[in-house]
């Protein structure tokens, strides 16, 4: 995928910025929520429909296919992922935490990709197929936008903001099958549960 198309599908992840921006500015839960469940299930009509009806499939294709990936041709797009998972923040973890989960989700795993395809690879490239793998850059970008986001925008205390831009950072490396968007909601969600544990259990 080019730079301009990876841009533009990262542009469309930047919009769930407006998430943790939301929580943070004191809009109800229960309207965030709404939000999300509604895109959602839209979304999920969209995933169902596309892969029963050649239909909706092209139509889907002709519309986004540029900025889909090769494997998202087969399974859920990120962006339904995304949604899953900042839907799944908001409703499972206390308003602060939420707000870390999905800024990393939504804002520090773009900017991986953000920095890392122009810049990355000055210093030395991650992981396999030579220029296709993660960068110190792109992985250094995901953990400071993490980080600020987390202390800044959350209002967690330095260390857990490390701990989440750092669990982000290790999520986002690696090459998976498994989204990278759950992945990043997953490691930081569950490092969160662990410190709300440790320090109230």
């Amino acid at each position: 995928m080019t730079f301009a198309r990876e841009l533009t599908r990262k542009a469309l992840h930047l919009v769930f910025a407006g998430v943790p921006v939301a929580l943070a500015a004191g809009v109800p839960r229960d309207i965030v929520l709404a939000i999300l469940g509604g895109m959602l299930a839209v979304a999920v009509v969209l995933e169902v429909a596309r892969r029963r009806s050649a239909a909706v499939a092209t139509t889907f294709t002709r519309m986004v296919g540029p900025l889909l990936r090769e494997e998202e041709s087969g399974r859920w797009t990120g962006a339904t992922w995304l949604i899953l998972v900042c839907l799944a923040a908001v409703w499972m973890l206390p308003r602060a935490d939420a707000i870390a989960v999905t800024w990393a989700a939504a804002v520090g795993d773009a900017s991986a990709a953000l920095v890392g395809i122009p810049v990355g690879g000055r210093l030395v490239r991650l992981g396999p197929n030579g220029g296709r793998g993660k960068s110190i850059e792109g992985s250094a970008a995901c953990f400071l936008v993490t980080l600020a986001g987390a202390y800044a925008l959350a209002g967690l205390s330095a260390r857990v903001a490390l701990l989440v831009a750092a669990a982000a950072t290790a999520a986002e490396w690696p090459q998976s099958p498994v989204d990278d968007n759950v992945r990043v909601g997953a490691a930081t969600t569950a490092v969160l549960i662990l410190v709300n544990f440790r320090l109230h259990g």
